[in-house]
């Protein structure tokens, strides 16, 4: 008899492998009760700063953005940006939005809200469907960015009686305390997420009080919770910055010698940033989309067979006979067939008391 236990993931050594519990009865189910299965322990490899396991991010580099910085993106996948090399801000879907104005943000609604200079020496805010915003040179972007949502509320922080507090075109004034408040940026649902030096310094929300843990600088935040933010890459003791993070999968690129600057978030998790090109060094925005790991399943195909979606055809499955470290994985063989939108192997009779499945991209 042979014992089977099924895992996903990949085979980076810095990944997580979660293995599925198959219990007896779904077992006999699909064998006749020829196989006997146990239930599956979690096993974690080493990772310093990684992405969370069972996924990873599609990265593109969004070759129409040449020269471009300050990305934002909304539901409808709409990106906006302004230039490097001088004044404007740019759609990718509606071509150039206004002649002038620096670091836009893009609402679920299509507003975009930038920073321009008016008869003050300052900047103020303005939308490119309402005009401007706010009056006397309010907005210092060398201390902070701003935010707005598809209810047209957008939140931004000014000087005021020697403190950086924060504000909201819909709410008047949010914070009072003698403390400085910078970043703030809002969701569809009114939630605001903002930074603030002093007592109980941290990431603050409206709804949710201080967060736990380190977000040195939020860029956006969606209707479902999920952020992203910078934050400095440590691998061995050796930090770089600044890197871009989801609060939900961690780390976007896990590379100390690639940066990215500033960023976006919709309510599908798909990210937005600039970055350097590695061929020419110009700099692009580029877009990253969370793919999650297939999950591998076991089927009943004239015998008994394992199943992962066939929209993950660049996996292929390895066994092993035991997880005694180091573990040795092997490519199993077979053909491949189709079967409502998976991808099905049978599993081979001889591979001995136990196996121990996966899905992989790499060798064997």
């Amino acid at each position: 008899m042979t014992q089977v236990l099924a895992s996903i993931g990949t085979d980076d050594p810095e990944s997580a492998e979660k293995l599925l519990p198959m219990v007896y009865e779904e077992l006999r189910k699909l064998a006749g009760g020829l196989l006997l299965a146990a239930i599956s322990p979690l096993f974690l490899f080493p990772s310093n700063c990684r992405a969370e396991a069972g996924g990873h991010y599609s990265i593109v580099e969004l070759s129409f953005t040449r020269n471009a910085t300050h990305p934002s993106i909304n539901n409808a996948g709409e990106i906006v940006w302004s230039l490097q090399t001088s004044n404007g801000i740019f759609s990718s879907t509606r071509g150039q939005l206004a002649a002038s104005g620096v670091s836009p943000h893009i609402a679920n609604s299509d507003e975009v809200v930038c920073a321009d200079s008016f008869e003050t020496n300052g900047l103020d805010l303005v939308s490119t469907t309402r005009g401007r915003l706010t009056f006397g040179g309010l907005i210092d972007l060398g201390y902070s960015d701003f935010g707005v949502n598809s209810n047209g509320e957008v939140v931004y922080v000014t000087l005021t009686n020697g403190n950086y507090q924060l504000f909201s075109t819909v709410r008047g004034q949010i914070s009072f305390d003698p403390v400085d408040n910078f970043n703030p940026c809002i969701n569809d649902l009114g939630e605001i997420l903002w930074t603030r030096f002093g007592p109980e310094p941290g990431l603050y929300s409206s709804t949710r009080g201080l967060l736990p843990g380190n977000y040195p600088t939020v860029y956006g935040l969606n209707n479902h919770g999920e952020f992203c933010y910078q934050n400095n890459l440590v691998i061995s003791n050796f930090s770089t910055g600044p890197h871009l993070f989801s609060s939900v999968h961690g780390v976007v690129i896990n590379d100390i010698y690639q940066s990215q600057f500033w960023g976006g978030i919709n309510d599908a998790g798909v990210l937005v940033w600039q970055a350097q090109n590695q061929t020419n060094y110009v700099q692009f925005i580029y877009q990253g989309t969370w793919v999650p790991d297939p999950v591998l399943s076991l089927a009943n195909a004239f015998g008994l067979a394992l199943a992962w979606p066939t929209n993950a055809a660049a996996f292929h499955a390895q066994y092993s006979t035991n997880l005694t470290a180091p573990i040795s994985w092997q490519r199993l063989g077979g053909s491949l067939t189709t079967n409502s939108g998976n991808l099905e192997q049978t599993i081979p009779p001889n591979l001995g008391p136990s196996a121990f499945f996966r899905l992989s991209t790499g060798s064997p």
